[in-house]
């Protein structure tokens, strides 16, 4: 499976960087009960299973044949699953182009955004997250998601001249068969991205002119 390159022709921030300024309590939590060894080899195994993931979603989304060739075979195909489940039940969702990479000249930040569709005629941006369920029937969407993907919209918005409005993040479980998903509309977006994410994306510059 090939492996996602994501290169800009600029220093500006992604917004994975931006948002990595935020305080998150259960990362911290997890990171005091385990091991160096165990968080390092946990860690990249999450990446490379939802870099596989959004591969192989991409893959499916242009209509291109899906080979997964990948070590945690299981998990993958699991979050797959569960991608097509959230699909299944949600037949109004038509998704088209997807892995965009974006930036805004605006605000000075890039991002890659998975995916662009429709519901009912109307455009969508859509997020994917993959995720641990664990005990609960659905994953965790973390508040620093709605953050994450108002940056997105924001930016798309900016680079296509469009007025996209709403936005769904989409938690896919890579350890059971199950998804949780959540819609921002206009109000929420434009919150989350002007009280949240442009407050981190300051922090990180100042930060970066102080080194």
């Amino acid at each position: 499976m090939k492996k996602l390159k994501r290169q800009y022709d600029n220093e500006d921030p992604s917004v994975t960087q931006i948002l990595d300024v935020l305080r998150k309590i259960g990362l911290e939590m997890w990171f005091k009960f385990n091991t160096i060894e165990f968080i390092n080899k946990e860690s990249s195994k999450g990446k490379l299973v939802g870099t596989q993931t959004h591969e192989a979603i991409e893959s499916h989304i242009n209509k291109e044949e899906v080979k997964i060739e990948t070590e945690y075979h299981e998990e993958v195909m699991t979050a797959l699953k569960s991608f097509m489940l959230f699909k299944k039940e949600h037949p109004e969702v038509k998704l088209f182009n997807s892995e965009m990479m974006l930036t805004s000249d605006v605000h000075k930040f890039n991002g890659t955004m998975d995916c662009i569709g429709e519901i009912d005629g109307e455009q969508v941006v859509f997020d994917w997250k993959t995720s641990q369920a664990k005990d609960k029937d659905k994953p965790t969407i973390y508040p620093e998601y709605l953050s994450q993907v108002s940056a997105y919209v924001t930016a798309y918005n900016e680079v296509n001249k469009t007025n996209i409005c709403k936005a769904i993040i989409v938690s896919i479980a890579k350890d059971k068969v199950a998804y949780n998903y959540q819609m921002l509309e206009k109000e929420e977006i434009e919150n989350e991205f002007n009280e949240i994410f442009l407050p981190c994306l300051r922090i990180l510059n100042y930060k970066r002119r102080n080194k």
